[in-house]
């Protein structure tokens, strides 16, 4: 089957989104069992066994998942003031400046993934977990494998940011148009 550029790009932003959407399912999972957590302890004074090493385990679980989609909407913190600068007046290095950025996501997001991988791949032959055996544990690899997943995915929605601002593309990612701030009311 072949996909036409757009098509592949649809494909990967569906996917990016549908990461997000797990994460953000994970958060309402956390919800829940937090408070049962807390009824646990408050009311039967039984607290849920494991319910802290959970929370713990999710928070990077649920970065990772939603990464991604945080680049690809353009959403990840930065200084709109200072690369709208470069970009205002249509000077095409401003293009090349802010794409270089995207690029060097590409490479701490790849620097990350490849690192986490010798660490995932001796947690998976060791055997390591989470907590303490006969309450609760849990295998340590699959976290480092969604930091790794995760990683590669906003690698690629960096790299993809920056080939679509070097087309020139800029509006449809949430740069090239100026949003006018907001003033404070006192």
């Amino acid at each position: 089957m072949r996909f036409k550029s757009g098509a592949k790009a649809n494909l990967l932003s569906r996917f990016i989104s549908g990461m997000n959407l797990l994460g953000a399912g994970w958060v309402l999972f956390l919800v829940v069992l937090i408070n049962f957590d807390a009824f646990g302890r408050s009311f039967l004074n039984k607290p849920l066994a494991g319910a802290v090493e959970i929370v713990a385990i999710s928070m990077t679980m649920i970065v990772f998942c939603q990464l991604g989609d945080t680049i690809r909407l353009g959403k990840l913190t930065r200084s709109d003031g200072y690369i709208q600068g470069w970009l205002d007046g249509g000077r095409s290095y401003g293009r090349w400046i802010v794409a270089g950025f995207e690029l060097l996501g590409v490479v701490v997001m790849s620097l990350i993934a490849f690192g986490t991988l010798p660490l995932m791949i001796k947690a998976y032959e060791r055997g390591q977990y989470i907590g303490t055996r006969g309450v609760f544990h849990f295998p340590e690899w699959p976290i480092k494998a969604m930091i790794v997943f995760g990683s590669l995915v906003a690698a690629l929605a960096f790299l993809r940011r920056a080939v679509r601002i070097l087309r020139g593309r800029l509006a449809e990612d949430g740069l090239g148009e100026r949003v006018p701030m907001q003033e404070s009311q006192p």
